[in-house]
């Protein structure tokens, strides 16, 4: 009921916010307001553990509730100030960490791979490598982010990180430093096929995108594996560049639905000069937000095949909104439409085919060519074999 309580009140309390008058709010939510004062009074004068009553701590929790209830899971947030420092740090592609990506698999923290130069790759951490503990402390049973944010840390600071391999544990004590993460990398596979990589939607992902591919171009590759998967999306607006990367300037990248019901196409900007080799784009169920509307781009428009499985289903494009503190809500403040007006909130964008990562197997991205030979990627990672099999047998 307390929680009630709050999220009504939080809900009064934006609304008055957005008016800056009590004027502004209906009975309703002036009613609201006077819930979460009486709700706040009872605790402060009733509760048994005074030193438990943390007010910021409940605002937020509010907030968040208030949020859950619109349905827009895993997009619209609340960031406290320290998330939004991490959030702005993300954009930007720099961070400050000891350079390492984790995947989930099953209920374990595995690292994809080392960033090049970073601390964990000159302390020789590996790829596969499952993290199962950190400064001593068990990870087991924690989620993702729950590993990621016990990694992180002020720069200049160290962390003991546990991870295990097939000879068994080692522990590495790494430095955290500031870390450039690239947004776009590419490795060639053979028969002069490119897998490149785009893992984030920051602010100059789509150059850094355009820069793989005619690296690639120059080493020889005349095929393209764009590899979206767990890209958990960005700027909206790096999406809309990096279509002009493969489709031709007007071709709409998405529809824009306002609240009102008006809908806006959005198109690959004039200027852009397409790439025309063959392309197939692989995408997974961490493929969220921008990354969703590139894929459903280039699906839609029939320039490459999407294998893979489902993505996320994020269909909202986000506002920021700063609060007092310099806590922010991210909110979805309109729809999006794939070019063909498929709406995939929810429901994700559906590959042309559907290929299953199985037991034993294992994604692999341009990052750990370096450690195995294309042949044993293609083997280990059967989407990836699937795009390279699609292009190798078209013409280019």
């Amino acid at each position: 009921m307390l929680v009630l309580f709050f999220v009504a009140a939080v809900v009064g309390a934006y609304l008055y916010g957005r008016s800056q008058s009590p004027a502004g709010m209906s009975p309703g939510e002036q009613n609201s307001v006077k819930l979460y004062a009486q709700a706040l009074n009872i605790v402060r004068n009733h509760y048994v553990e005074q030193s438990a009553i943390k007010p910021k701590k409940m605002t937020y929790a509010a907030i968040q509730a208030m949020l859950n209830t619109l349905g827009d899971r895993g997009h619209t947030r609340f960031l406290t100030p320290e998330e939004v420092k991490s959030n702005q740090q993300e954009l930007s592609g720099r961070y400050v960490g000891v350079g390492i990506q984790l995947e989930q698999k099953g209920k374990r923290a595995v690292i994809v791979a080392p960033i090049d130069g970073s601390p964990a790759a000159r302390a020789g951490i590996r790829p596969g490598d499952v993290i199962v503990a950190v400064n001593g402390t068990s990870v087991r049973g924690e989620d993702l982010s729950q590993v990621a944010r016990r990694v992180r840390g002020p720069k200049g600071t160290t962390v003991k990180i546990t991870v295990k391999r097939k000879n068994g544990l080692h522990t590495y004590t790494l430095r955290r430093e500031e870390v450039n993460v690239p947004a776009a990398s590419w490795a060639l596979l053979g028969d002069h096929v490119a897998d490149v990589r785009l893992s984030s939607f920051s602010k100059d992902s789509a150059s850094q995108l355009r820069k793989a591919v005619e690296a690639a171009r120059a080493a020889g590759a005349r095929r393209f594996i764009l590899d979206l998967r767990d890209n958990p999306g960005g700027e909206v607006d790096q999406a809309v560049q990096a279509a002009g990367v493969f489709l031709e300037p007007g071709q709409v990248v998405y529809i824009r639905k306002d609240s009102s019901g008006a809908r806006q196409k959005i198109r690959v900007p004039g200027g852009s000069h397409p790439v025309k080799a063959p392309l197939a784009v692989l995408v997974n169920h961490g493929t969220a937000s921008s990354a969703e509307i590139l894929a459903g781009a280039l699906r839609d428009d029939g320039r490459a095949k999407v294998i893979g499985t489902r993505t996320f289903g994020t269909g909202t494009v986000l506002a920021e909104y700063s609060m007092s503190d310099g806590s922010a809500i991210l909110l979805g403040v309109a729809e999006w439409l794939t070019p063909d007006g498929d709406f995939i909130r929810k429901s994700g964008i559906e590959p042309n085919v559907v290929v299953k990562l199985g037991k034993g197997d294992r994604q692999i991205i341009p990052a750990q060519l370096k450690h195995v030979s294309p042949k044993e990627a293609l083997r280990k990672d059967p989407q990836l074999a699937r795009a390279y099999d699609e292009l190798v047998s078209r013409p280019g």
